[in-house]
C-alpha cells in the first residue's frame, strides 16, 4: 500500500476514535476531515478511483463509509459505483450506533438518495 493509502487508513482510525464521522457537518472543517478529502481528491485527480474503491474492503474504523462518502461527494462515479456507495451508506443506517445511523439517514435524505 502506498504512503497516502496508509495515511488515509490512519486518518479514518483517528477520526473514528475522536467521534468524527463523514456525514456530521459539524466536523467538515476539522483538519483530519479536510485531509481525508484531499487524499480522496488526489486519487481522483490521478484517475485512481478503482484503486481508491479498494478501501470498501475495510470495515474497521468506518473506512468503507468514509470511502463511499468521498466518492459520492468528491469523485465522479459511474452509476454502478454510485449504487455501490449508496448501498454501503444504507447499511450504516441500520447497523451502528443510533447517532451514526441518524446522521447517515439525514445525509441520504439531504442528498436525495433515500426513499422511505
Amino acid at each position: 500500500m502506498s504512503n497516502i493509502g496508509t495515511e488515509y487508513l490512519f486518518l479514518c482510525r483517528d477520526n473514528y476514535l475522536r467521534g468524527i464521522t463523514p456525514s456530521n457537518n459539524q466536523n467538515y472543517s476539522n483538519p483530519n476531515y479536510v485531509r481525508i478529502i484531499e487524499i480522496a481528491q488526489e486519487y481522483f485527480a490521478g484517475s485512481k478511483i478503482d484503486e481508491y474503491k479498494n478501501f470498501f474492503q475495510e470495515y474497521q474504523y468506518l473506512v468503507n463509509l468514509w470511502t463511499a462518502h468521498m466518492i459520492l461527494e468528491h469523485g465522479n462515479p459511474d452509476s454502478e459505483l454510485k449504487a455501490e456507495c449508496i448501498e454501503i451508506i444504507m447499511r450504516y443506517t441500520n447497523s451502528h450506533s443510533t447517532e451514526l445511523a441518524n446522521q447517515e439517514k439525514q445525509w441520504l435524505l439531504n442528498n436525495r438518495y433515500f426513499i422511505q
